[in-house]
């Protein structure tokens, strides 16, 4: 509950975050006027997406444990959105009571890639992310939660949460926010080379969790909450 409170709350801070820090926020975006990932409105479509790792498999073109459930578009405070909501609803890392047999030190991954592919003389501008996740672990465990936004080979943007041995911790809830945009580099190559206005994007998002315990007996869970979704928005601009 507690979770789902921080969330419906995302949207009011909308103004500030975008004031202070350029972030996009995936929940601000209204809910009349949105066109459907059928609809041929959408100014990005999804060509093509793939997720792969120990925790996770899938694509657009073979069922999996992952899936996109829609893609839908908005204008809050006068940015063009695309949003993509996948289901994640098998991956977590987990250790006893449910897998005893799971060594001492394990991990669990799941790397989602994207290709986007504007519509018209357009470019991605920033793209932004949000997962919630639940946690506990034993005592005796050191937990790693690790979380990278990627846009075309790059990461723009990352959060790293480490937890030491020695504090027990029972279904902590936590929303990951993350967001970034081209480097300038990687802008400048764009104004230089006009004609790739408009081509593909690769937009992507790891999910990295890593347990160490010190008994077999110990136990450690990590797993994405409420419905199970990650959120990735991606805000487009004219190139000229």
């Amino acid at each position: 509950m507690r979770t789902r409170n921080r969330l419906a709350s995302f949207a009011s801070i909308l103004p500030g975050l975008l004031t202070i820090a350029g972030s996009l926020v995936i929940s601000g975006l209204p809910k009349r006027g949105l066109a459907s990932a059928q609809s041929g409105e959408l100014a990005l479509s999804v060509k093509d997406w793939t997720a792969a790792g120990s925790g996770c498999r899938a694509q657009k073109s073979k069922a999996g444990d992952v899936e996109l459930k829609s893609v839908r578009s908005g204008s809050p405070s006068g940015s063009e959105l695309i949003v993509m909501k996948f289901a994640l609803p098998k991956y977590k890392l987990t250790s006893p009571p449910e897998n005893p047999a799971t060594s001492i030190t394990f991990a669990r991954e799941c790397a989602l890639r994207v290709v986007a592919l504007p519509k018209g003389k357009v470019r991605i501008k920033s793209v932004a992310a949000r997962t919630p996740v639940v946690y506990s672990k034993d005592a005796d465990v050191g937990l790693k939660m690790q979380y990278l936004l990627r846009l075309d080979g790059e990461i723009v943007g990352q959060s790293l949460k480490e937890l030491d041995a020695g504090q027990q911790i029972r279904n902590a809830e936590e929303t990951v926010l993350l967001s970034g945009k081209p480097s300038e580099e990687a802008q400048q190559m764009i104004k230089m080379t006009p004609q790739n206005c408009g081509s593909a994007h690769m937009v992507g998002f790891d999910y990295t969790f890593i347990a160490a315990r010190k008994n077999r007996n110990d136990a450690a869970l990590v797993q994405i909450a409420d419905e199970k979704q990650l959120e990735i928005a991606v805000e487009i601009e004219p190139c000229g």
